[in-house]
C-alpha cells in the first residue's frame, strides 16, 4: 500500500484522543495554533501564509504563532517542537520533507494536540488529522496531457523531445507530480515512439537552479519541444534559460519550446500573458489555507467527525486563451492578488 492509498484508507480520527484540548476550548479561553511553513522565498507559500493570516483573523477566539523554517528541515523540527512546548492548542503545518517531520507530528500527536497539514503532507498517515493539498498526481498527469496534445498539434502526430524538471524530491508535492507525469508520458510514449524524453533533473522548485539545468540540458540537446516543470519557479526559470540562449520563439512557432508549470504565480502570470510561457496548473494557496484553519475552528467547535483525513483542493489549467475568462476569475488570480 503506497502513501496515497494509506492516506485514503485512513478512518475517523479518535475524538477523545483530544480530550484535554477540546475541554480547553469548551472553557471559552482562545485557541493558541502554531503554524510553520517550509520556506517564504517562493511565492506560492507566500500565498498560503497570508491565505492562513487572514483565515485566523476571521475567528475573534484564534491567536496565530506564525513561524518560517526557512527551507531547513532541521530547523522546521526545531520550530515545530518550540510551538508544542508552547502550549499551542493545534499545529498547521507545510512540512519541507514527508518523512523528516513524522518526529515531531508524533509527539504533537502524544501531547493531544492536532496537527493539520497544508500542501505537504506527512510521512505516517493517521498522525495528522487533516492532510489538505492539490491531486499532485493529477496535476503531474494533465501536465504530460498538455504537452502531448500540443505536440500532436504541431506535428500531426505524438512525437518531440521533452524535458522533465522535477520539483524538490523527498516533498509529497514534488514527488507525486513527478510520479503523475511519468506515469502518464511514459504510457502515451509507449504507443508512439517518437515521443522522447531527453533529460529529467531535480529542479528544487527554484528558479535559479532550474536556469542553470536548463541551459545545461540545452546545450546538451539542439532539439527540445517542451519542458514540463514540477512548479512555476523552476518553469520561470527554465524561460529565463530559453532566453539566455535565444531559443524563445513565440507560441505557434514550430521552434517554440512549450513550458508548462504548476502554481499560478505573478511571473508566470505574466509570462502567460506575453506569451512566453504556454501554461500553469494553478493551485489557490489563499483559499486552500483559509479551509486548513477553518478545519481547526470545526475541530474545536463543529462536527469533528465530518473532517476528511485527506483532502484534494481544486486546481485549474491556465493558458493565455482563458486567464481572463470567467471561469479563471471565479476561481481566483491569486498570483497577482498577493
Amino acid at each position: 500500500m503506497d502513501r496515497r492509498d494509506l492516506l485514503k484508507s485512513v478512518g475517523i480520527l479518535t475524538v477523545t484522543s483530544f480530550l484535554p484540548s477540546v475541554a480547553r476550548a469548551a472553557a471559552g479561553k482562545p485557541l493558541k495554533i502554531g503554524y510553520n511553513v517550509s520556506t517564504l522565498a517562493n511565492p506560492f507559500f507566500q500565498g498560503m501564509t497570508k491565505g492562513v493570516v487572514d483565515a485566523v483573523q476571521q475567528f475573534p477566539n484564534m491567536t496565530l504563532l506564525n513561524t518560517n523554517a526557512n527551507g531547513d528541515a532541521n530547523t522546521q523540527a526545531s520550530m515545530v517542537v518550540d510551538l508544542i512546548n508552547q502550549g499551542v492548542d493545534a499545529l498547521i503545518l507545510n512540512p519541507i520533507n514527508a518523512n523528516a517531520i513524522v518526529p515531531v507530528v508524533l509527539q504533537a500527536d502524544k501531547k493531544k494536540i492536532p496537527v493539520f497539514t497544508l500542501d505537504r503532507g506527512a510521512g505516517c498517515g493517521d498522525c495528522q488529522t487533516n492532510f489538505l493539498e492539490t491531486d499532485n498526481v493529477a496535476m503531474g498527469r494533465e501536465g504530460a496531457r498538455y504537452i502531448v496534445a500540443q505536440l500532436q498539434k504541431r506535428y500531426g502526430k505524438i512525437q518531440g523531445n521533452v524535458v522533465d524538471l522535477v520539483g524538490l524530491i523527498g516533498t509529497t508535492a514534488g514527488d507525486d507530480r513527478d510520479k503523475g507525469f511519468m506515469d502518464e508520458f511514459n504510457k502515451i510514449a509507449a504507443d508512439n515512439p517518437g515521443l522522447k524524453l531527453v533529460a529529467r533533473q531535480e529542479g528544487q522548485f527554484d528558479q535559479e537552479k532550474s536556469f542553470n539545468l536548463m541551459s545545461q540540458i540545452m546545450a546538451a540537446n539542439q532539439q527540445i519541444d517542451a519542458v514540463f516543470n514540477g512548479n512555476d519557479d523552476n518553469a520561470v526559470g527554465a524561460l529565463r534559460a530559453v532566453r539566455q540562449a535565444s531559443r524563445n520563439m513565440p507560441i505557434g512557432d514550430p521552434k517554440h519550446i512549450i513550458i508548462i508549470g504548476i502554481d499560478g504565480t505573478r511571473q508566470a502570470l505574466t509570462a502567460i500573458r506575453k506569451g512566453d510561457m504556454d501554461a500553469t496548473l494553478s493551485q489557490n494557496p489563499l483559499t486552500m489555507a483559509s479551509q486548513s484553519v477553518k478545519f481547526v475552528d470545526q475541530f474545536y467547535n463543529g462536527d469533528k467527525a465530518a473532517i476528511p483525513p485527506h483532502e484534494f483542493w481544486p486546481h485549474i489549467l491556465i493558458t493565455k486563451d482563458n486567464i481572463d475568462s470567467p471561469e479563471v476569475k471565479t476561481y481566483g488570480l491569486w498570483g497577482e492578488a498577493v
